[in-house]
């Protein structure tokens, strides 16, 4: 991250808080430390030079609020570039030193690679995001209210999707032993203990393999 990016992300930030929209959305990714720096989770400055241009934003309900609102529209009269993939039907907003997507929860047997939101955003669905969506905490971000999950809930997805990530998996396993010290280990193990069977096992492969296994259990 680089002081433009900063820049830009927070005139993004105060435009979707200007517009009443900030509080039907969670910042994750790498943006989510930046969050949990700027409140204090985090000693100033941790991190920094990890967190990327892309900006992902999660959606916890599709069918919020209500009414309905086109969050597009007031960003593209804001001078936004809107697109939107071909291939998924996914919607991103560009600035010049960012890239925005936005996530939703694959529920159930769903095979869908994007679901209409009550946003007027075509967000893209991935799985395993329920650690997330039901672990979400409020943080004070400047002078901004911003939703990110919990950093324990953080941590346990990234574990949980390690090997998915391909060319970022060695990244975000650096971010994840970097983020432990900071971690509360009972909230860490209570949440783990809410994982589904193939969560803790994608969970406890990745703390096997990185030798962090008996962390979980202090």
């Amino acid at each position: 991250m680089n002081i433009l990016q900063e820049r830009e992300f927070l005139k993004f930030i105060k435009l979707l808080n200007d517009n009443d929209v900030l509080n039907e959305l969670v910042v994750v990714g790498s943006w989510a430390e930046y969050v949990y720096e700027q409140a204090g989770v985090l000693p100033e400055g941790f991190g920094r030079e990890l967190i990327t241009s892309d900006v992902d934003f999660l959606i916890g309900n599709l069918r919020k609020p209500i009414p309905p609102m086109n969050l597009l529209s007031f960003v593209k009269d804001s001078g936004y570039i809107v697109d939107t993939d071909r291939f998924t039907g996914c919607n991103k907003i560009y600035t010049e030193n960012l890239e925005i997507e936005f996530l939703i929860a694959q529920k159930g047997a769903g095979t869908k690679a994007s679901l209409k939101t009550n946003l007027g955003i075509m967000a893209q669905t991935l799985r395993h995001m329920e650690v997330l969506v039901n672990n979400i905490e409020t943080f004070r971000c400047l002078e901004f209210e911003v939703k990110a999950p919990s950093l324990e809930s953080f941590v346990l997805h990234k574990m949980i999707i390690n090997r998915e990530r391909g060319i970022k998996a060695e990244k975000d396993a650096f971010a994840i032993m970097n983020l432990l010290p900071f971690l509360d280990k009972e909230k860490f193990n209570n949440l783990f203990e809410t994982l589904s069977k193939t969560e803790k096992r994608k969970a406890n492969e990745f703390m096997t393999a990185h030798e962090i296994l008996a962390k979980r259990t202090e």
